[in-house]
This record gives C-alpha cells, sequence and structure tokens, in this order.
C-alpha cells in the first residue's frame, strides 16, 4: 500500500520539476518569503491584540473591588446596631477591599432583600430586636439565639464570579471579625460590672451562652445561582456557538463567489439573513437544550422554577446574540482577504469573552465598552431569567436588538462592497484583492482593455478556474489569421459592434475553413 506514495513506482514524474536552489524559481521564492514575513506580523499583532484585550481586563480587577458596594441595613436601632455599624464603618478598607455604605431607606427585612436582589451586591441585615433579645438574655437569663441577630446578604446571580471572589468573602470575613470584636468588648464590660454585683446574682441572671457569643450571623441568597457551571456556563455556551458559527462564515465566504457575479443584490442581502438566522437559531437550540440538561432544574430550593418559558427565554436570547455577532464578522469577511479574517475574530471574541466572565466595575475605564457586547446583554438576560437577580433585562433587549439591526445594516454594505468588487474584477473567489501575490480571478479588470478580456458574460467563473475548463480553439478572421475564443468575441460582451467576425474551427471533429478540411 505505502507503494503506491513511492517515487520508485512513479517514473518520470518528478521529471522537469525545479529545485528551490533553482535560478527560475529565485524571484517567485523572493515573494513568497515576503508574503509570509507579512504573515508574521499580522500574527503578531493579533496575538498581542488579543492578549492585551483579555489581560488588560482582569490583571487589575482586585485593585478596583472598591467600586463594589455593599450595604448595612439597620432594622434594630439599638445599642447592637450602632456598635456592629460602627465597627464595620472603622475597618480600614484597601483598594482591594469592598465599599461598607448605610441604607437608612430600608425598614423591613423584605425590602432588604429586595433591594439587594435588584440593586445590590450583597449586605449586611442587622435584625430588629437584637438588643432587646441581647439585653434580656444578660440580665434576665432569658433564651437566646445569636444567629438571629445578623443576616448577611448576597445575590450570586447579579455576577457569580465577583460574588465568588469579593463578595462573599468580604462579607463573611468582616461580620465574624465584627462578632469576636464585640463579644470581647462584652466581656470586658461584663468584668467591669462585677464590681457592684455579688457573683451570684450575676451567675442568676445571665446567660453566659450570650454572654460569650452575643452574636453571629446566618447568609441567605437572594438570587441562588451556586450550581456548578454557573461561573462557566453562558460564557462557554456562548464561546462554542460562535467558534462553530466563525467556522461557517468562512466556508460560505470561500465557497459563495458566483453568486456575488449571477445573483442579484437584493436576493444576495436577503439570502444571508435568512440562512445567518437560521443557523443562529439551531446553535442556540443546542445551548438551550445544554443549559437544561446540565444546570439541574432543582439545584436550590429558592431558586426560580425552570418552566417552558425559561427554556424558550434562553433560546431566543442566545440566538440573538448569535445572530449580532454573526452579521458583525461576516460584514467583515465579505470582503477581507483570508490572512486577515482572524484579526476581526480576536478582536470580537476576546472582549465578549472577558465581558462574561469579569465584572465591568472591576475592569479598567476603557472596557466600559463591554456593556454594548453581545455575551454581556444575553448573559445579563438569562441570569436574570434563571435568578431574577439585578433586572436590567429591559436596557439588555434593547441594546441586543438595537446591534442586530445595526449589523444588519453593516451586512448590506459588505454585501454591496463585495459584489462590486467582485464583478470589477478587484478581488477574487477568495478574497484577495488585485495586486496581492496570490490573487486570481477570470473577472476581467473593469479598467482593463476589453480586447484582453478572457471572461465572457455567462460565463461560471468558478469553472474558469477549473483544469476541466478548455481552451479555445484555434480559428481565422477575415481580416488574418489569429488565436481567438470559441466563444464570441469580447465586443459583444461590453455591448459594442465590431467589424471583425470570428471564425472558428472545430477540432474535435477535423473541421477547418483555415485549411479547407471539412470532415469527410
Amino acid at each position: 500500500m505505502l507503494g503506491t506514495f513511492s517515487w520508485a513506482d512513479l517514473p518520470g514524474e518528478d521529471d522537469g520539476r525545479l529545485s528551490f536552489r533553482d535560478s527560475g524559481l529565485r524571484s517567485e521564492v523572493k515573494k513568497r518569503i515576503r508574503s509570509y514575513l507579512e504573515l508574521i506580523v499580522i500574527s503578531t499583532v493579533m496575538i498581542w491584540s488579543g492578549l492585551s484585550l483579555f489581560f488588560g481586563a482582569v490583571h487589575e480587577r482586585s485593585t478596583k473591588a472598591e467600586n463594589l458596594d455593599i450595604y448595612i441595613f439597620d432594622l434594630d436601632g439599638g445599642e447592637v446596631s450602632a456598635n456592629v455599624t460602627q465597627m464595620i464603618m472603622d475597618i480600614k478598607h484597601s483598594p482591594s477591599e469592598l465599599t461598607w455604605r448605610v441604607n437608612k431607606d430600608i425598614s423591613s427585612f423584605d425590602d432588604a432583600r429586595a433591594w439587594v436582589l435588584e440593586n445590590g451586591w450583597g449586605g449586611l441585615v442587622i435584625n430588629a430586636g437584637a438588643t432587646e433579645n441581647l439585653k434580656k438574655a444578660l440580665t434576665e437569663n432569658a433564651d437566646y439565639d445569636s444567629s438571629k441577630a445578623l443576616t448577611v446578604l448576597q445575590s450570586s446571580g447579579r455576577q457569580i464570579v465577583a460574588e465568588m471572589l469579593f463578595v462573599q468573602s468580604t462579607l463573611s470575613t468582616a461580620t465574624s471579625q465584627v462578632c469576636v470584636q464585640y463579644a470581647i468588648n462584652q466581656l470586658k464590660s461584663y468584668q467591669l460590672s462585677q464590681d457592684n454585683i455579688t457573683a451570684t446574682d450575676s451567675q442568676d441572671k445571665t446567660n453566659f451562652a450570650a454572654l460569650i457569643n452575643p452574636l453571629s450571623y446566618t447568609t441567605l441568597d437572594v438570587a441562588p445561582e451556586n450550581f456548578p457551571l454557573a461561573p462557566v456556563m453562558m460564557i462557554f455556551g456562548f464561546l462554542c456557538c460562535l467558534l462553530c458559527t466563525i467556522g461557517v462564515l468562512i466556508l460560505w465566504k470561500l465557497t459563495t463567489f458566483v453568486f456575488f457575479v449571477k445573483v442579484r443584490f437584493r436576493d444576495l442581502v436577503l439570502m444571508w439573513y435568512f440562512l445567518i438566522l437560521c443557523h443562529s437559531l439551531i446553535v442556540s437550540l443546542y445551548l438551550s437544550f445544554a443549559i437544561l440538561a446540565f444546570r439541574g432544574p432543582d439545584y436550590n430550593s429558592l431558586a426560580l422554577p425552570y418552566t417552558g418559558a425559561t427554556f424558550f427565554k434562553i433560546w431566543f436570547t442566545s440566538a440573538a446574540v448569535v445572530l449580532s455577532l454573526a452579521l458583525w464578522l461576516f460584514s467583515w469577511f465579505m470582503y477581507l482577504p483570508p490572512h486577515l479574517l482572524a484579526l476581526p475574530s480576536i478582536c470580537t471574541v476576546i472582549p465578549n469573552t472577558v465581558s462574561a466572565i469579569a465584572a465591568t466595575e472591576l475592569a479598567p475605564t476603557f472596557y466600559r465598552i463591554m456593556y454594548a457586547v453581545p455575551f454581556f446583554n444575553g448573559s445579563r438576560i438569562i441570569h436574570y431569567v434563571i435568578t431574577g437577580a439585578h433586572p436590567t433585562f429591559h436596557r439588555n433587549i434593547g441594546v441586543l436588538i438595537g446591534e442586530i439591526v445595526l449589523m444588519a445594516i453593516c451586512l448590506a454594505i459588505s454585501i454591496w462592497i463585495r459584489q462590486l468588487c467582485a464583478l470589477r474584477g478587484i478581488s477574487d473567489a477568495h478574497g484577495w484583492f488585485r495586486g496581492s501575490l496570490y490573487f486570481h480571478s477570470t473577472i476581467p479588470y473593469y479598467k482593463a482593455d476589453p480586447a484582453n478580456s478572457e471572461l465572457h458574460h455567462g460565463d461560471d467563473p468558478e469553472q474558469a478556474n477549473s483544469p476541466h475548463h478548455k481552451q479555445a480553439p484555434s480559428g481565422s478572421t477575415l481580416s488574418g489569421n489569429h488565436t481567438a475564443p470559441a466563444t464570441a468575441t469580447t465586443a459583444a460582451i461590453h455591448g459594442t459592434r465590431s467589424s471583425v467576425i470570428d471564425i472558428s474551427d472545430d477540432n474535435e471533429n477535423h473541421v477547418s475553413l483555415t485549411t479547407g478540411n471539412l470532415g469527410v
């Protein structure tokens, strides 16, 4: 079997071929080397663009944690709440720690929970009656549950990565520190108060469990999204859909040149809109099934129920994300040469990926553009559908619809440019422009002499590049002998008349008016 590929069994097959050292190839080799060096420069730009966009968004996020605000909700209004609030506000903060603020507009626990769900990253609730319950335990030996004093509110559905890295750790650390410090201060106060109280009376009236552990807390996630796939679900789902789409778009670009030569502009636009919409619906449907299968409908008793409406919301949101990006990328792919196709892909994929991983509040100012990218808006809508956290879906839906309309207009313009360049012989089937080393098109250049044109109206440009495309037979004219095409003259192509009449010989049937042979 390997002998099939051996040159020893193919005598003469390598005859006539040149070595790279041959002087006849020297000029061509130099051109190729220059083109490869150009590719290296382009690849360098693309690599550094991608790395800079990604690392630039996340490398300083720990120093910008102060941009995230967490709130204290005082529902007690007593000594405990005053001391706890003062202790937290006195904690020395650095740029790598979240900013504490006091919200005085909340009057109930349900209001605090709703406020964090809609607006906040998290908060600490000093529950109503904390001071009174602790005082009764210390002076009347009443039963006391220290965990009812404080409640930590989290909202993992807002941005799971930022919640895990910063919000949850800050809330738990600060609250634990306050609980310990409050217990120490209370023990010191209790020791000082024993000078005027007998030991027996003190023991009878004091709940020592409350004395040693006056404060502790419980944690409530108001928008739970703590299933294992939560940090990566949307980013890798969208990324997979986008990468599959890029491959299809490149294939369409490289294999549809004949459409731009033969099909009307309006039909081209409608065709691409329809194909891209269908592709977006298909790949997003797969993503919706994957979320349903691997997320698990009942991962938390506090989570929103996963209904049929939830499925369709995720499906159509994902389709809108893929559609907007496909329209955007294809508008670039239409007229870019092959060696530049990766540049818009990288500049599109990286910011979108970062927007779904990192919180925009933790990124440099430049990355506020993430508010406009499809991944961010689509993931925010889906996180809201799943958890109900931070409802900005009206704005997110508006941004996605606006992007789809804008990208559709851009694609129509790109199709017009692509068709114009194709019909005028400016670019070839693969997208190389005239003057490039790799350019090859059978479409006559619109500035060239019509008499030198080789492609005729109605010829298939892809067929003309094929090795099966036959060369024109020799012929004669009434004005003299010459080698002419077998089809109509180029004068007829451009709508002009010529006094020269072409008479073609039929070499296959041995008929020639030049020699007088009639094939009989």
